[in-house]
């Protein structure tokens, strides 16, 4: 299925990308890049399935409380 991952400021897209995922739980590595290259307070990652529908709805600073992002 087809994901598309938003990187928001301040209410504003600032990048997009669609990525092909067997799975949602298969987001979180492209997340916790996206939350790499975006770390200044205020970026969120939203990452909506093809009808549109908001399925991860994350801050960069929560991403970095993960397991996932030491790695």
């Amino acid at each position: 299925m087809l994901y598309n991952f938003e990187v928001v400021k301040h209410g504003s897209v600032i990048q997009t990308q669609t990525i092909h995922l067997p799975h949602i739980r298969d987001a979180w590595p492209t997340i916790v890049r996206l939350a790499r290259r975006f770390r200044e307070r205020g970026h969120r990652i939203r990452v909506k399935d093809p009808s549109g529908g908001i399925v991860i709805l994350t801050g960069v600073a929560a991403v970095g409380f993960t397991d996932m992002a030491r790695t």
